[in-house]
């Protein structure tokens, strides 16, 4: 077995953990409470794990896949229910982070869609560094605040206060690579400053669906019911679910490695302080109501630097 807990045949052929029953079932839940705006979600999400089911020893292609996932979503499309769209989850659990920071820098950026909401949201911050090495983003007409980069290479010693690192660990080859990027956000942090990382992963020990919420109510978020059904797995089922989950959802992503490198809260943590950072604390945050169809099982770790 790898690093990441994977197996090569898993890693080649992902829809072989549909044979899992305990982790099909789950991600089914999941994905129900993810496609509510569908005329008939149960329906939707029972037909398209069907059609996965059927397909799984075959060799197609993620782009067959996907085309096929859209299509099922036009099918079900529900033009008159009016759900509010949900904000930006990861914003909203940061809550009052952003006080006094004068430049956030976010590592593994994307498109800059977190940063343009963050910059939206945060008219007296005054800098803002995002930093991707493989992502396309549009850089016309972007808030004159917001910088881009391809590598930390760039960005000054102790020039930002506060950096955010967003679903990307997964994506890396191994923990070496990880570390050395911590590495390098604690260069460019200030001393005191303050790293966040959120990441798809789960919580090696015992966690109570009412610490979970406790937390989540803070930001006024309520914990989804799979959350619960998500522990019960055992920690090579929660891998498969959070690997299998989040290719399903990423597979028009090209650029976007799936390298599988899953681990607990805990041995991030580790992995973390070991590049030099002091942790502050960790929330296992789980899955949340009404949020987005991308959103797996999410972590919340912070660290000073």
């Amino acid at each position: 077995m790898a690093e990441n807990g994977l197996n090569p045949e898993i890693l080649e052929s992902p829809l072989l953990i549909l044979k899992s029953a305990a982790v099909l079932a789950a991600l089914k839940k999941h994905w129900i409470s993810n496609h509510e705006n569908l005329t008939q979600p149960e329906k939707f999400v029972e037909e398209f794990f069907n059609y996965l089911e059927n397909v799984a020893e075959e060799k197609i292609s993620n782009h067959e896949i996907n085309k096929h996932y859209n299509k099922k979503l036009k099918e079900y499309r529900n033009a008159h229910l009016k759900l509010e769209m949900p904000g930006d989850m990861f914003l909203e659990i940061m809550g009052d982070e952003f006080g006094g920071i004068g430049t956030v820098l976010d590592f593994g950026c994307g498109k800059l869609a977190y940063l343009k909401n963050m910059a939206e949201q945060n008219a007296d911050i005054k800098r803002f560094i995002g930093v991707d090495p493989k992502s396309q983003p549009v850089l016309e007409g972007l808030d004159p605040r917001i910088e881009f980069s391809r590598s930390l290479d760039g960005i000054a010693d102790a020039s930002a206060d506060l950096a955010v690192i967003k679903l990307v660990l997964h994506h890396l080859d191994n923990g070496q690579e990880a570390r050395n990027i911590f590495q390098g956000l604690r260069r460019v942090l200030r001393s005191g400053g303050k790293l966040i990382v959120f990441e798809e992963s789960f919580p090696a020990g015992d966690c109570s669906a009412e610490e979970i919420q406790n937390y989540l109510g803070k930001s006024n978020l309520e914990m989804s019911e799979v959350t619960q059904d998500f522990l019960r797995l055992s920690e090579e089922e929660k891998i498969k679910f959070l690997f299998l989950n989040d290719w399903l959802m990423n597979l028009q992503n090209a650029y976007m490695p799936w390298t599988g490198l899953y681990k607990s809260m805990e041995d991030w943590g580790a992995l973390i302080e070991s590049a030099g950072f002091h942790k502050e604390s960790n929330h296992f945050l789980g899955a949340i109501k009404h949020r987005k169809r991308k959103q797996g099982m999410t972590v919340k770790l912070a660290f000073f630097r």
